[in-house]
Order: structure tokens, then sequence, then C-alpha cells
């Protein structure tokens, strides 16, 4: 008996000093610098959510594709997105989802701590990042894309594409809630675009939301949206009311924080030049943005001269157009100076007050809102030219061009208000490309040596998608159509 109760008491000294070393493992196995979403520092987040999706859009996308694609710019070197020889922009879709995941972090965090005001933030710049997505690319992964860690069941590791209507379903209830739950409790650490003001953040949000049903125009029906989605929001919610309300967030004018196109190689900047398009419409009204967003060209025999170049040429007929690169026109000193770099005034843009105008100009022109097209045009117009700091002359408003009231027809307000908007997109995105597909202004018309004899209307997956995700590539490619950059999305059908 005696000899059973030594070895019981062996037999748990055993199961004790086994627990006691499993507990001294987990210890040891315990990153300290890779805390857990429940101990993670939402202040340290935010900040990098906002400026990593903002350089994103801004040095990578708007700078590399957006100005190119919308004909506000062309290029005279490496000319493939000028001809639609599209990549995949890998990096950026990459870069939205790691962004989205730590979003959908926020959120988690959020909710842990009662916070209203941060889960808001996050629901926004989540939802904003998958609208990006889908606008670029189609159905892509959206209810499953964020759960690799399983927070929610099981982890996925190969999610499913949602159908574009689903995803954007989605982010519009995701908007509504985030607008519902701003001024609630709690507040908003790491914000380093609206320094925490709920009320920015809110107006922000119900922007956005206003954009993204104006781009459903034509899948109202298919969505329960009509008109009255719009006067909703426009008569009972905060809205932006000046460029003090944009949401920007600005470079610095020091490393690591600046605008990176002002350290970058000098070519890669130079590749970049006034189109004619930009040009004719810029000079046709005397419009003093010329002077600011490009520069003369840099030919002794021309000075004063501002020459843009056509879009969509080949490397050797971009580079030599007018003579060669001293006959084209570079983006203004506000994009690059090395002489003096606090001249360099380029802002991370989600969207602006302008873009807001013009969207409720439309919008009343069209009937769907009630309220002044003029009132909201100008105000638009008003706001892009103090963006640009720039004041023309009273006569300048009095152009057929510019003047609204002096369009003979509703196609004609239009396309007024179509072209100021294109211009206030200068820089915002790929956005001037979104509201193209949907409107078909401005009028782009292919380059003389382009592959295609349209303008593309997505971007192709990434090629990894293909290999770690083959399944559902391959379903979504059965619903949608070829993975190609000419089949036209649900949103455009």
């Amino acid at each position: 008996m005696k000899s059973l109760n030594i070895k019981a008491l062996f037999i748990l000294l055993g199961i004790l000093a086994m627990q006691a070393c499993t507990e001294g493992f987990e210890e040891l196995n315990t990153n300290p610098n890779q805390p857990t979403v429940d101990k993670a520092n939402p202040d340290l987040i935010l900040p990098k959510v906002i400026s990593e999706v903002g350089n994103e859009l801004t040095a990578g996308i708007a700078w590399g594709f957006g100005n190119v694609v919308s004909q506000a710019v062309a290029t005279n070197n490496f000319t493939s997105v000028d001809i639609y020889a599209w990549g995949t922009y890998s990096g950026t879709w990459n870069s939205m989802y790691r962004n989205a995941r730590d979003a959908q972090n926020l959120i988690i965090i959020a909710e842990e701590r009662g916070n209203d005001n941060l889960k808001a933030v996050a629901l926004v710049m989540k939802s904003y990042i998958f609208s990006f997505l889908t606008d670029m690319w189609g159905d892509v992964p959206y209810s499953q894309a964020l759960n690799g860690k399983g927070v929610n069941g099981d982890p996925v590791f190969e999610p499913v594409y949602d159908s574009q209507a689903d995803i954007y379903k989605g982010i519009l209830a995701d908007y509504e809630l985030a607008n519902s739950l701003f001024g609630g409790t709690g507040s908003i650490g790491g914000d380093i675009m609206f320094g925490g003001d709920v009320g920015k953040w809110q107006k922000l949000c119900n922007a956005l939301r206003i954009r993204t049903i104006m781009r459903l125009e034509h899948k109202w029906g298919e969505l329960g949206l009509n008109a009255n989605s719009l006067q909703q929001i426009v008569d009972n919610e905060p809205l932006m009311e000046s460029n003090a309300d944009n949401g920007v967030l600005g470079y610095l004018a020091t490393s690591p924080n600046q605008w990176p196109r002002q350290t970058g190689r000098v070519g890669g900047f130079d590749e970049k030049r006034m189109s004619q398009r930009i040009e004719s419409v810029l000079k046709s009204t005397n419009d003093p943005r010329l002077f600011v967003m490009f520069r003369p060209l840099d030919n002794q025999d021309s000075l004063g001269v501002y020459r843009g170049i056509p879009n969509g040429l080949s490397e050797d007929n971009a580079i030599n157009f007018n003579g060669g690169p001293k006959n084209q026109s570079r983006l203004g000193l506000r994009y690059r100076d090395t002489d003096d770099p606090s001249n360099v005034d380029v802002d991370m843009t989600y969207m602006q007050y302008n873009e807001l105008m013009f969207i409720l100009a439309e919008a009343a022109v069209k009937g769907y809102i009630s309220g002044d097209a003029e009132a909201y045009y100008l105000n638009g117009l008003n706001a892009t030219l103090e963006y640009f700091k720039v004041a023309p002359e009273a006569s300048y408003f009095a152009q057929a061009a510019i003047d609204l009231k002096s369009a003979a027809s509703t196609d004609g307000q239009l396309e007024i208000i179509g072209t100021q908007k294109w211009l206030g997109l200068f820089m915002v995105g790929a956005e001037a490309w979104f509201d193209f597909r949907r409107t078909g202004l401005p009028r782009l018309t292919p380059g003389e040596n382009a592959i295609f004899n349209q303008v593309p209307v997505r971007i192709q997956y990434p090629s990894d998608e293909q290999v770690l995700n083959s399944a559902n590539y391959d379903a979504v490619i059965s619903r949608q159509g070829p993975d190609e950059i000419l089949t036209k999305p649900w949103l455009l059908q």
C-alpha cells in the first residue's frame, strides 16, 4: 500500500513538472514584439493604415496610372500604361489587403474597448479600401478575405471572390453603420489626417457614401437604391462644407514622409508630361491652373510656351514628339522642386470637397436631388481653384465652357460639370478613370499606338491568385468573364 502511495506521489510530481515546463515553454515561445490583436495599440495601427493607403493611392496609382489613363498627363518614356500594356498591379493589391486586415483589427480592438468612434473610422477605412479594390479588379475576395487568423471561425487561406453587387452592399452597409456610430464613445488616437476630429470623419464618410451611390447609378434597381438614397443623405447627414474638410494627408517637407517623387530619380519624374488633352482644356479657357500644374518648355527659344504631347504613343514616337523632351511641358514645381523643396505641395488624397460638390451638381441636373445645380457646381469649381491657389479674372466664369447657365441642354451641363470634375480629380487615385467608365466624360480616345481601340475597364488579377487561390480564381473567371482588361465587370454591364 505504501509503495502505491509513493508511486502516486511520483506521478503527481511528474504531472506538475510537465505542466511547469509547458508553461515555461509557452512563455518562451511568446514573442513580446508580436502582440495579439487584443494587446495591440490602435494609436500605432491607425496612422499606418491612413498613410500607407494614402501613399499607395497617390504616389503609386495617381502618379503612375490614374493621371495617365484619364489622359490628364501623357508619358514620353515607358509608355506601357499609355498604350494599355498594363500589368496586374499586384503590389497595390497586396498593400490594400494588408491594410484592410489592419482596419479589421482596429474594428476588433474598438469593439473590445467599447470605442464607437474608432470603430467608425476603421469601418470607413475598410470600406474605402474594398471600394477601391472592386473598382479596379471587379469581383474580389471580400467576405472571407480577412479571416486568415480564424477570428470568425476556422482560418480561411483561400477566400472566395464575392460578387461586386454583394461587395457594394457590404460597403454601403458599413458606411451607414459608421455614420451611426460617430459621436458615440471613445476618442480617435493616432489620427494623422483629422487630428481626432470626429465631425470631419463623419463628413468624409458621408461624402464617400454619396460617391459610391453615384458610382452605382446604373445598378440602383438591382441593389434597392434610388434617387432618395442620395436625397436622404443630403438632407439629414453632415457633409463637407469647404476645403477645410478635405480627406487629405499632406506629405511632409522632410524624410521619411516626403512626397516620393521629390526625392526619386529625375528621369522617373520627367517621363510624365502635360497631355494635349489637358493643354487644350486649360488654354481654351485661359485657366490659371495651367501655370501651376505644368511648366513652360525648357527650350530657350520657346520661353513661356506650354506644349503637351498626345497620349498613347510608342516610346520612340513619344520621346521624339515635337522635337524631344525640351519641347514638352513637365509637371509643375508643386510636384518637384529641387531648388526649393518647400514649394512641393502634394497631398495623399481620399476625397475632396470639390468632388462632392461636382457629384451633387450632376445629381441635381439629373433630378436625383433637389437643390441648385449651379451653386453646387460653382462651389466645386471655386474649391478646386482655391486648392491650386489660383484666382482667375471675373471674366473666366462668364465663358461658355465654364458658365453652367450657358449650356443649351442637360448633356451640355453635364459635360461642363464633368470636365471640371476631371480637372479636380488630378492626382486623386484612379477616380477620374472610374468616373469616365460611368459617364463617358471626358471623351477619351486611345492614342495612335494603343494596343486596343477602346479604353480598358479593369485590371487583371495578380498572377499569384492563379497559384495560391486557384479554385476560386477559376470560379470567378467562369462567372465574371476572361481575366482581361476589356472584360466588363458587373458594375459596367
